[in-house]
């Protein structure tokens, strides 16, 4: 039922995305104050639309499940390739980033694709955090990849060292669609969590006021590491 519902708002979105292009294009040249507030009401609702576009993704990926295939996946290109390409944002941001992988755990069993969007949103919550701590953040905001091995898993640690999350929002930050953030759709973290359990993993935070937040992702070495042995 609400992935039918999804779909039936993804369909007058589509109309209302094409629309405003074709009248952005109509004034793509404006001539008169009129004119150029018409084009910039039209991009603005151009972006407005294309983010409830990307929500309703979200959540009828979360509503009809993902689909993995377990494969085994080189983490240390993942996680180097994921700090490659923040990288230059946080820069600007004055956001260091440290990465500290072992070699032991330079593969995990894993869909590669699905493994970059549950690793991107932590970094991006991890980032968005220290942003909105803005003057009352840390001085030297960072944020921290790490592998480790811990028997036959591996364990994906995001950290950063912003403000932290009061305990009694730590409770739900793993619910769809709760948020802190004015601009956030709460379908982040439960994305997140959701994909690593289908890898037969599973994820845990620790926050504490002042010293950061710190999410770990465990996820399996080998097949053998996965429930009852199997093989992807």
């Amino acid at each position: 039922m609400a992935a039918g519902l999804a779909h039936e708002v993804k369909n007058p979105l589509s109309t209302m995305s094409v629309n405003l292009q074709l009248m952005a294009e109509d004034f793509s040249s404006p001539k008169t104050p009129v004119e150029e507030r018409t084009l910039r009401r039209a991009k603005l609702l151009l972006g407005e639309v294309r983010r409830l576009d990307g929500i309703v993704n979200d959540f009828l990926e979360l509503a009809r499940g993902y689909e993995i295939t377990l494969q085994s996946v080189d983490l240390g290109m993942v996680l180097n390739e994921l700090v490659r390409l923040q990288e230059p944002e946080c820069t600007q941001l004055g956001i260091a980033i440290g990465i500290d992988l072992d070699p032991e755990a330079q593969h995990v069993v894993a869909d590669p694709k699905w493994l970059r969007v549950a690793l991107l949103n932590l970094f991006v919550n991890a980032r968005q955090a220290l942003v909105d701590a803005g003057d009352d953040g840390p001085k030297s905001p960072r944020i921290d990849v790490t592998s480790r091995v811990r028997g036959g898993m591996v364990q994906i640690a995001v950290a950063d060292n912003g403000p932290g999350i009061p305990a009694e929002k730590l409770e739900k930050i793993f619910m769809p669609f709760w948020s802190s953030k004015a601009q956030g759709t709460g379908l982040g973290l439960p994305m997140t969590r959701r994909i690593v359990e289908e890898f037969g993993g599973e994820v845990s935070v620790r926050s504490q006021a002042t010293q950061g937040t710190r999410f770990l992702v465990t996820v399996p070495k080998t097949p053998r590491a996965l429930p009852g042995g199997a093989a992807p």
